[in-house]
C-alpha cells in the first residue's frame, strides 16, 4: 500500500497538478504522452531521424543546380528535338512542370544553345498570330496594339525562316502612332535578324527579296527603312546613296581583299619593331572599277596599191553634106540612120565630138586597233597607322607609365609604311604615324570577385554538409549513443562512482582502543542529503521513483504529514 501511495505521488509530482484541472484536454494528453517511458526513450532517436532528413534534404537542395529557360516559346515538336539533343550530348536537361519549358543549368546554358545551334535547332519561330486567342477583355488599347506589332513580328520571322540557309529570323517593327497632323507623321522602320546557316551566305537578290518582304507587309514602310542584319554583325541591307551600295559583290570583296592585304604588309613589317598587339592599321583604298574599250582606225598615205582601173573613149563623126543645094533629098539623115562605114558616094567624115574617162581603185593601208583599259586602278591609298607607346619605369615613383615615341623612330615608322604599300604623293595619298597608350584595360575584361567564382559555390556547399552533419552527430547521435551505452546515474545515491559520499581508505585514521565496530562506522560512507530539485535532474521514470523513494526513507515525518494535510483537505471538502 506504501508503494501504491508513493508511485501515485510520484505521478503526481512528475504531471503536475494540471492533470486535475484540466483533464481530458488536449494539454493533458499531449503532457501525458510525452510522461510515457517508452515515448522519452523514443524521443532522440526520432528527432535524430527527422533531423538527418532535414539535413539530407539541405545537402540535396544546395547540390541542386540553378537552372535557366534555355528557349521561351517552343513548339512541343521542337521541345522533343531539343530534348533528345541535349540528352544525347550529356546535358543534364529537364522540363519545368508548370509552363513547360526546357531548363538547363545556368554553367551549360552557351554550350547548350551552340549544340543545339551545330544540329540547326530550333528550327521555328513563334506561333505568329495564334497569339491573338491569349489577348484579355478590357485591355487598353496600347496593349492590343503592341500584341498585334508582336504577332506580326512572329508571322514575318517565320516567313523569313522559310528561305533556303535561314536557320531563324527575328524581326523588330517600330511602327509609330498615329498624329493628328499629316506633317507629324513618322514614318515606320524595320530590322530583320538573321541566323545563316554555318558557312552559307545571302546573295543580293535574296536580301532584295527579304526587304521587300517586309516592307510589303507593314502599311507606309519603305525599303530604305528597312535593315538586315546576319548573325556576325554585318549589315546585308544597303540604301540607294551609299558607295557599297554601287559595287557589286565582287568589287566590294577585291577591295577588302585588297585593304586586308595591305595592312597585313604593315602589321607582319612593324611587329618585330614594336611588338604583338602593339600596332593597329587602317587601308582605305579608292579604287576605279571603270571600264573602257578604244577602238581606233590609222590610215597609212604612203602605203597604197592599184586595185582596179577602167578607161572609156566614146566619140561622135560628122558625115558632109552631100546632093543638090536646096533640094530636100539633099537633107542628111539622122544620126541614128548613120553608119560606122563610110559609102561610096560620100567624102572623108568629120570628128563631131570625143569624150574619154579613166578610172582607178587603189587600196589604202589603213589600221584598227581596239584598246581596253584596265579596271581596278587604284587612284589614291590613305592608311592611318596607331603604335602603342613604349611602358617604361618611372626612377621617381617606380610605376609603369608610357612615354611617347621620338620623331626619328616615327620618321622611321612612316618611311617603312610607305615603301610597304607604296604611298605615291604625286598621286595624293596620305599616310598618318601617331602613338598613343593602350587601354589594357578594356581588353582583360570584367573580373569576377573572389566569392562569385565557381569553386566559392562548391565550398560553401561542402562546409554546410559538414555543419549540419556535426550538428547531427554531436546533437543528437552522441547524446543518444551515451544513453544507450551509458547508464544514467541519479547523483546522490548510494554506490554512484564518483560520488562525494565514497570515503578514501588512505584517509581513515585508526585511534588507539579503538573497536572494530568503530572502525566499520568510519568506513561507511555518509549518506547525502536528498532533495526534491533531483527530480529536475532526474531523466527517466524510474530514476524519478528512485528519488521520491529515497526522500520518503529519509523524511518519512514531513512525508506522512504531507499526506495527512490532503487528506484531510480532501475531506473537508
Amino acid at each position: 500500500m506504501a508503494e501504491a501511495v508513493v508511485n501515485q505521488d510520484a505521478e503526481v509530482i512528475a504531471k503536475g497538478p494540471g492533470v486535475f484541472t484540466q483533464a481530458g484536454s488536449l494539454v493533458s494528453q499531449v503532457q501525458r504522452m510525452y510522461s510515457q517511458p517508452a515515448f522519452q526513450r523514443s524521443l532522440p532517436t526520432m528527432v535524430a531521424v527527422i533531423v538527418g532528413i532535414v539535413g539530407l534534404a539541405a545537402y540535396m537542395y544546395m547540390q541542386k543546380p540553378d537552372r535557366t529557360t534555355l528557349y521561351a516559346g517552343l513548339p512541343e515538336s521542337e521541345k522533343s528535338l531539343v530534348l533528345e539533343s541535349l540528352k544525347n550530348a550529356g546535358v543534364d536537361v529537364t522540363m519545368d512542370p508548370v509552363t513547360g519549358e526546357v531548363l538547363v543549368p545556368v554553367v551549360d546554358y552557351h554550350s547548350a544553345r551552340m549544340t543545339l545551334a551545330a544540329q540547326g535547332l530550333p528550327s521555328s519561330s513563334g506561333t505568329g498570330y495564334d497569339e491573338l486567342d491569349s489577348i484579355q477583355m478590357g485591355s487598353s488599347r496600347s496593349v492590343e496594339a503592341a500584341k498585334l506589332r508582336q504577332t506580326q513580328e512572329m508571322e514575318l520571322a517565320r516567313s523569313i525562316s522559310e528561305i533556303e540557309m535561314v536557320l531563324s529570323a527575328r524581326v523588330h517593327l517600330a511602327i509609330p502612332e498615329k498624329e493628328v497632323f499629316v506633317r507629324d507623321t513618322a514614318e515606320p522602320t524595320a530590322s530583320v535578324f538573321l541566323q545563316l546557316a554555318r558557312g552559307r551566305s545571302l546573295g543580293r537578290s535574296q536580301v532584295e527579296a527579304i526587304v521587300h518582304l517586309v516592307s510589303s507587309s507593314v502599311p507606309n514602310l519603305t525599303k530604305e527603312n528597312v535593315a538586315v542584319v546576319d548573325q556576325n554583325g554585318a549589315l546585308l541591307s544597303r540604301s540607294a546613296d551609299s558607295p557599297e551600295s554601287q559595287l557589286s559583290d565582287a568589287q566590294l570583296e577585291h577591295r577588302i581583299k585588297l585593304e586586308d592585304i595591305y595592312r597585313a604588309r604593315v602589321t607582319s613589317l612593324l611587329t618585330p619593331i614594336v611588338g604583338a598587339g602593339n600596332i593597329n592599321a587602317q587601308i582605305n583604298l579608292d579604287i576605279d572599277f571603270t571600264r573602257s574599250e578604244v577602238t581606233e582606225e590609222v590610215v597609212d598615205p604612203n602605203g597604197n596599191a592599184l586595185r582596179s582601173e577602167q578607161s572609156t573613149n566614146d566619140q561622135t563623126m560628122q558625115a558632109p553634106a552631100k546632093g543638090i543645094p536646096g533640094a530636100v533629098a539633099n537633107t542628111p539623115p539622122e544620126a541614128a540612120q548613120l553608119s560606122a562605114t563610110a559609102t561610096a558616094s560620100g567624102g572623108s567624115s568629120e570628128l563631131k565630138s570625143s569624150s574619154s574617162s579613166e578610172v582607178k581603185n587603189y587600196e589604202v593601208s589603213r589600221t584598227v586597233s581596239s584598246t581596253l583599259k584596265p579596271s581596278n586602278i587604284i587612284r589614291k591609298i590613305n592608311a592611318a597607322v596607331l603604335v602603342r607607346q613604349p611602358d617604361v619605369i618611372d626612377p621617381e615613383t617606380g610605376l609603369s607609365t608610357s612615354q611617347p615615341m621620338s620623331a626619328e623612330e616615327m620618321s622611321r615608322i612612316e618611311k617603312l609604311v610607305a615603301d610597304a604599300i607604296g604611298i605615291d604623293a604625286e598621286r595624293g595619298d596620305s599616310l598618318t604615324v601617331s602613338s598613343a597608350p593602350f587601354m589594357n584595360e578594356i581588353l582583360d575584361g570584367v573580373k569576377p570577385q573572389w566569392y562569385e567564382k565557381p569553386f566559392m559555390r562548391a565550398a560553401i556547399n561542402q562546409a554546410g554538409f559538414i555543419l549540419i552533419i556535426g550538428i547531427v552527430i554531436l546533437g543528437i547521435v552522441r547524446p543518444l549513443i551515451n544513453r544507450i551505452f551509458v547508464p544514467a546515474v541519479v547523483p546522490g545515491m548510494q554506490g554512484a562512482p564518483g560520488g562525494d559520499d565514497e570515503i578514501d581508505i588512505d584517509t581513515v585514521e585508526v585511534g588507539e582502543g579503538e573497536s572494530l565496530e568503530d572502525i566499520k562506522a568510519k568506513l561507511k560512507p555518509k549518506k547525502q542529503a536528498i532533495s526534491a530539485e533531483m527530480l529536475d535532474t532526474a531523466n527517466t521514470y524510474d530514476d524519478k521513483v528512485a528519488v521520491i523513494r529515497m526522500i520518503v526513507s529519509d523524511e518519512a515525518g514531513r512525508v506522512s504529514n504531507v499526506f495527512k494535510a490532503m487528506m484531510s483537505k480532501d475531506i473537508s471538502s
